[in-house]
């Protein structure tokens, strides 16, 4: 390859000049000598300059048969040992590509000296975790090829047992028709498909559905570079499939949920000049101009790992910022212009991912393509996404100085919610305000125009950007113990000393300012820089703090009876939601609700009726059960909420 694939130079010679040198080869590290060297070494030895010349070859910068080789590391499982079919430690594709199923030899009580409880199956620890189950687990199981005849059983970890063999009970195995393997223990993994027919059971989980072809080729290009090794489980790819397939596909579900009830139409919505639309559309667009760029030129230098992360960073970014953000503008009633610049710029979107990630995600990718082009736009769209040009950037669209804001935004927000969550500070509850300390002045005026939408995310009736907040906070400077170690060794202490007595604030102020700050450590200047500390936030009585090397959030914890009150209605407005959604109403459902609560929810509820009617879609509400209880299809749940007690009834209007 490529010379020796097509015959030359006894035959080929134009096919030849085509497709030399190939554009890239790879294999297996373990290739290196077999097969990349050997290639490299019979190329330059037939194909120097006077042989080009002889053959009447144009002369190449490459007398070598590839331009590229991408050297992959070896797939391992769990545990970072070889994938092996004699030893069992292998995942079988089709427990990720059909459904989790896999076959076992059956073994008996006096082949193994161990018992199985009626109605248990007992398998090894690397089996139970090769089909990414739980102890105690339910799971099908039934002979080969008989999968009418399953039964379910409890299935548990046995450390003493091999791989790929299953210990049932005498009178479990007798109903369902099986016999103990012949040798029993001594049966090897790769031996059980030929077992006869009653020596094997397959084990199935038939609760949760395999993750498919996307997730496996999803897995293989985003998990890690292509040169290190991959930990490939049933488990580890259902992990990545949550960051890029799954996210793509709830934004999807979401706007042809919506886009069918509004009847949006891309043929004619489609929307205002980019420029004109609101900022949060033009954010995204330019994220989307941004992606194109990267992705086109991360696979133009082959680094399909760098091409992924940045798809799945987009998509993170359109899912839990964009449409989050922009859910009250697809709820509206109206189809104003604001309306439909928001579905048009999902559209758009959603189509620009899905042609950039259809070498990632085909399957998926097509699935979309057909849906949201070839269904409005029909003949006039290619025949497959898979028949459609890469897309291409329009520069003019970035808009650099949004990007970054929206970015200080976004972390400035990340951190407030760590800072709830490290405090244990519900985000339904309302705080009274926060206090955000910037490093960049420059940045911190830029920033001001998303006060009202910082607030609203942290939750907090009150937002200041400040310079200081020394009367809430304290700066507290701890030495990274691993980095210095080995430069101070014995006077370790003494430098942890001197920074518990330091100034903290002046030491993060000249870190963050120029990269390095000096202490004095037993009579000697010493140079921190931020890989040597790590700055941590205290924070005094009543308040929540946390910082990193671009912001300082300070949250006010101290509850008043109305922020209280605010929280109970927050937590009892989404319990209904909930409710909704496990009653899988549909979400233009109209409903009649009535809350049976103590005096205190009546009152919340009073106060803010109108709010939840409209969240909720209630065409009735009512504080009492009297209206709703008798109606036969009537829906009841009790909820708990910060002591109070309460009883929903809801019925469809």
């Amino acid at each position: 390859m490529p010379f020796a694939q097509v015959g030359y130079p006894h035959q080929g010679g134009e096919e030849f000049k085509q497709v030399f040198p190939a554009d890239f080869i790879t294999e297996a590290i373990d290739q290196t000598r077999g097969w990349f060297y050997s290639l490299l070494m019979i190329s330059t030895l037939i194909f120097d300059k006077e042989s080009l010349k002889r053959l009447k070859l144009p002369p190449t910068d490459y007398p070598h048969p590839y331009r590229t080789c991408i050297v992959l590391g070896h797939v391992t499982d769990p545990e970072g040992k070889k994938e092996s079919k004699s030893k069992g430690n292998y995942t079988p594709p089709d427990v990720i590509l059909d459904r989790v199923a896999m076959e076992f030899a059956v073994v008996s009580s006096k082949q193994t000296e161990m018992k199985a409880k009626p109605g248990t199956a007992l398998v090894a620890r690397e089996d139970l975790q090769g089909l990414d189950l739980a102890p105690g687990a339910t799971v099908k199981v039934y002979p080969a090829g008989k999968e009418a005849e399953a039964k379910e059983f409890q299935i548990d970890a046995v450390k003493r047992l091999p791989r790929r063999q299953v210990l049932l009970d005498t009178e479990d195995m007798q109903s369902l028709g099986v016999e103990p393997a012949e040798g029993g223990i001594k049966v090897a993994p790769a031996d059980v498909p030929r077992l006869r027919e009653k020596q094997k059971l397959t084990l199935e989980d038939a609760n949760t559905p395999a993750p498919g072809a996307d997730a496996f080729r999803w897995f293989f290009l985003a998990s890690n570079p292509p040169w290190n090794p991959t930990r490939h489980s049933l488990g580890n790819v259902r992990s990545m499939q949550k960051e890029f397939p799954l996210k793509l596909r709830n934004v999807y579900s979401f706007f042809t949920i919506y886009a069918r009830i509004d009847r949006f139409d891309p043929r004619s919505m489609e929307g205002r000049p980019w420029k004109d639309r609101a900022r949060l559309d033009r954010w995204i667009l330019s994220e989307l101009t941004l992606l194109n760029q990267q992705v086109v030129d991360r696979m133009d230098n082959f680094r399909a790992y760098e091409a992924a992360k940045e798809l799945a960073n987009f998509v993170d970014g359109l899912s839990n910022w964009y449409l989050r953000r922009s859910r009250q503008r697809f709820w509206k009633s109206e189809m104003d212009d604001d309306k439909i610049d928001a579905y048009a710029t999902l559209y758009e979107c959603l189509v620009s991912v899905m042609e950039l990630g259809a070498p990632f995600v085909p399957f998926m990718s097509e699935e979309m393509y057909q849906n949201l082009v070839r269904g409005p736009f029909g003949e006039n769209a290619p025949e497959s996404v898979h028949l459609v040009d890469y897309p291409k950037a329009d520069a003019s669209r970035i808009d650099r100085a949004l990007s970054e804001e929206m970015a200080s935004v976004r972390d400035i927000v990340s951190l407030g919610l760590r800072v709830r969550t490290n405090h244990k500070l519900r985000v339904r509850q309302p705080l009274a305000g926060a206090e955000i300390i910037l490093s960049r002045p420059d940045l911190e005026a830029r920033v001001q125009k998303y006060r009202e939408l910082i607030a609203e995310e942290l939750n907090v009736l009150d937002v200041q950007f400040v310079q200081g907040a020394d009367q809430h906070i304290r700066y507290g400077i701890r030495p990274n113990f691993r980095q210095l170690g080995p430069r101070l060794g014995k006077n370790m202490p003494v430098l942890k000393k001197v920074l518990d007595k330091a100034d903290g604030a002046a030491l993060r102020h000249a870190l963050l300012e120029e990269g390095k700050a000096e202490v004095e450590v037993a009579g000697e200047k010493l140079s921190l820089g931020l890989e040597d500390v790590e700055v941590v936030v205290e924070a005094k009585e009543g308040y929540a703090a946390a910082g990193d090397q671009t912001s300082v959030i300070v949250l006010a914890t101290e509850l008043t009876p109305k922020l209280i009150e605010e929280g109970i209605y927050r937590e009892l407005l989404n319990r209904i939601q909930t409710f909704r959604k496990e009653l899988e109403l549909d979400y233009t459902q109209r409903i009649r609700l009535a809350i049976q609560g103590s005096r205190r929810l009546d009152a919340i509820v009073k106060k803010r009726r109108e709010h939840l009617m409209s969240e909720t879609l209630c065409v009735e509400l009512s504080e009492k059960d009297a209206s709703l209880k008798d109606i036969p299809d009537v829906a009841t749940r009790e909820v708990e909420i910060e002591g109070e007690t309460a009883i929903l009834f809801l019925a469809k209007a």
